[in-house]
């Protein structure tokens, strides 16, 4: 068991202290959602941040993705496709 204090600040904050941050694995970004019980009792259940590389295949596609080079290229010919037509159109391209 660990056992630690912390102040209320004149804002309402609290800073949770170093040991109880490491021994519950809490990160910078981490939410801390607080449960008061009706004994007033009060206990904190620590909510990870997601990290981006693990939100990779959350959203699905029809379309697949078949190398970075081949997005590469198909970037590039969209974008000079897109300047054709502005040039063909006599849009100042400055």
């Amino acid at each position: 068991m660990i056992h630690a204090t912390s102040t209320i600040t004149g804002k309402g904050q609290i800073q949770l202290p170093a040991e109880i941050r490491k021994a519950i694995g809490a990160d910078i970004g981490d939410n801390v959602i607080f449960i008061v019980q009706d004994n007033k009792e009060t206990v904190l259940k620590l909510i990870k941040k997601k990290k981006l590389s693990q939100l990779g295949g959350t959203l699905k596609s029809q379309v697949k993705f078949k190398s970075i080079d081949e997005e590469t290229e198909n970037t590039k010919e969209i974008w000079v496709n897109k300047r054709v037509r502005r040039n063909n159109n006599g849009e100042n391209m400055d």
